[in-house]
């Protein structure tokens, strides 16, 4: 959720906008979507497609936006100007590393009653130091972003048209963890239908006259993506679950991502492609780390942030101890009060808690609290956040950060818990019965 002064706005940013750097060797194009922006673009790209050796020397970096709500679209362009800051590939040829923007704006004039046309885009340096923003691919109006079939449409494409030596995606958009289509906003009108087809977690759309919530299921999601990813960052609140990584573990090798909200700023994304290009290897690390210090610095309510990068590849040895400690300390469980456990939410969002502090409060032995701590640190690369997070603000200390949020039954809901069977997470431990 994106937070400015004492505006509470849902995600992070990411996308299109027109700044005076921009080069084109065509006529200027006004994007039908771009909250009143006129961006310059080129035509279309010349990609060589096919696979060769030289697929090995480059790497791609997609910056993926299903944000199309009206109240984050001027975040959106302070996000991409930023981006076009930092260090972009000098030239297009074959050999150079791709940064990639996918994006989705309310249109200029008519707003989220208007549909728009998502567009595609490569960025990178021109002539003379020239940002150049060059239009791949313009999409129908009213495409829906936030599906599995437009991820799968756009990923399908770039891994077609862009053969490299490894894939990387940064997703900015609103975010509710594993919790399923419309929970959170309204958990009491929710009915688990499994006749029906469950979204959860990630992406929003607004069309129409009213609002209208679209969100990419995580099951689809991992299905949607052709390739192995070298990692997924998730510029979005709530999506620092277990059962996220978990449901994604197979389809990137790191995930970073915020256990609570996330404030307006987002990722620092001036750096994005230093950190995820320049050096021999990706660091999605470093980009979690400066995330958290831009906040860390700050005072207030604005000193507020939860962040974790989890290897994928090493969650079995977690999901192992939990399922044991999860069948032996049912009861203990069952019995926890949410006031008294870790959470990361505001408001009455009670569905995020701390992983390690529920096994805690829940009097597991030293030993396996050792054998807890192992787990976590074996498949946790990096975790931080500030001692509280939007305090005077419905807000919450932290007093103990684990690096995952997850599911408390005690704290649950009848329908939730329904739902919560379908997921490989549960399925791996049995948290819920």
């Amino acid at each position: 959720m994106k937070h400015v002064t004492s505006h509470i706005l849902s995600i992070t940013v990411a996308l299109m906008a027109a700044t005076a750097s921009l080069l084109s060797c065509a006529d200027p194009w006004e994007y039908g979507g771009g909250y009143g922006y006129v961006t310059e673009v080129e035509g279309e790209s010349e990609n060589p497609g096919g696979r060769s050796p030289q697929e090995l020397t480059r790497r791609v970096m997609l910056l993926y936006s299903a944000g199309y709500t009206v109240n984050i679209s001027s975040f959106l362009s302070d996000d991409i100007e930023e981006l076009m800051t930092g260090w972009l590939p000098e030239g297009k040829s074959f050999a150079k590393d791709v940064v990639l923007v996918y994006t989705h704006l309310p249109a200029r004039s008519g707003g989220l009653n208007a549909p728009s046309s998502p567009i595609l885009l490569r960025l990178y340096e021109g002539p003379g130091g020239k940002v150049v923003s060059d239009t791949l691919k313009v999409y129908a109006p009213g495409t829906v972003s936030a599906s599995a079939s437009q991820l799968n449409e756009v990923l399908s494409y770039i891994y077609d048209e862009y053969p490299a030596r490894g894939y990387g995606m940064i997703m900015s958009s609103h975010g509710s963890g594993y919790l399923p289509e419309g929970f959170l906003n309204k958990p009491d009108d929710y009915v688990y239908r499994p006749d029906l087809k469950m979204q959860k977690s990630f992406g929003a759309d607004y069309n129409g006259s009213r609002y209208t919530m679209r969100e990419i299921e995580i099951q689809d999601m991992a299905e949607a993506i052709p390739m192995h990813l070298d990692y997924l960052l998730f510029d979005a609140c709530y999506m620092g679950c277990v059962e996220v990584a978990y449901e994604l573990r197979d389809k990137c090798d790191f995930i970073g991502f915020s256990q609570a909200e996330v404030l307006a700023e987002g990722f620092c994304y001036s750096s994005l492609t230093e950190h995820l290009l320049l050096s021999d290897e990706p660091d999605p690390g470093a980009v979690c780390r400066e995330f958290f210090e831009q906040y860390d610095v700050l005072s207030g309510i604005n000193r507020s942030a939860t962040v974790s990068m989890v290897d994928c590849r090493r969650m079995e040895p977690l999901a192992e101890v939990c399922r044991r400690l999860f069948d032996a300390y049912r009861d203990e469980m069952n019995a926890l009060e949410g006031w008294n456990v870790q959470g990361y939410y505001r408001y009455d969002n009670h569905w995020f808690y701390d992983l390690q502090d529920i096994l805690l409060k829940s009097g597991i032995s030293e030993s396996e609290k050792v054998e807890l701590q192992d787990a976590l640190d074996e498949c946790i690369v990096y975790k931080a956040s500030t001692p509280g997070f939007m305090i005077g603000a419905a807000g919450f200390d932290i007093d103990i950060f684990s690096g995952f949020s997850m599911y408390l039954p005690a704290d649950g809901h009848p329908e939730l818990d329904k739902f919560y069977r379908t997921l490989q997470w549960n399925e791996a431990t049995g948290l819920v019965q």
